[in-house]
């Protein structure tokens, strides 16, 4: 991040936030849960993933965004609806009113 946000790079940073890691969620492994600010100055914004309609349109306007300005951060807000893994069942750390 630092060498793109320097020389201007045309360079998208992307971060699937599906708010769980491998049985642990987003809260108790995060200081800060707003990925897309932590591009220090490297703007970045969020999005809805679930609207793929949406999420057309935030690709479009970034890969455009780079060219003219330089580096950016996106967050795609999504959900986890399943466990990680085959060993990961998705049901041990989400309480029974998530599942």
């Amino acid at each position: 991040m630092n060498m793109a946000g320097l020389w201007k790079l045309p360079v998208i940073f992307f971060c699937e936030n599906n708010r769980y890691g491998m049985g642990t969620s987003q809260e108790r492994s995060s200081f800060n849960t707003k990925y897309h600010t932590r591009g220090d100055k490297i703007p970045g914004f969020q999005f809805d993933a679930q609207n793929v309609l949406m999420v057309r349109e935030a690709i479009k306007w970034a890969g455009k965004y780079v060219m003219e300005r330089g580096p950016l951060v996106l967050e795609a807000d999504t959900y986890r609806y399943h466990g990680h893994s085959m060993s990961d069942p998705g049901i041990t750390y989400r309480t029974k009113e998530e599942i």
